[in-house]
């Protein structure tokens, strides 16, 4: 039984990607590459020059 399920891999490809994802799920995962290259941008030390020690200085001044 399970071999002839695997006989036909074209048929078995096509069931599991003949549904598109839903758009809710395409905003979120290009909205999760949008912001995680935001976050590592504007965190990252060497190219934006954000510590956290800077950060905390600055809000006991304020």
């Amino acid at each position: 039984m399970q071999k002839e399920e695997f006989d036909n891999f074209e048929s078995f490809s096509r069931k599991d990607t003949e549904h598109k994802l839903p758009l809710g799920w395409l905003v979120l995962f290009f909205g999760l590459i949008l912001w995680g290259a935001y976050y590592f941008v504007m965190y990252t030390p060497s190219i934006s020059g954000w510590t956290q020690e800077k950060a905390y200085q600055e809000s006991i001044e304020k």
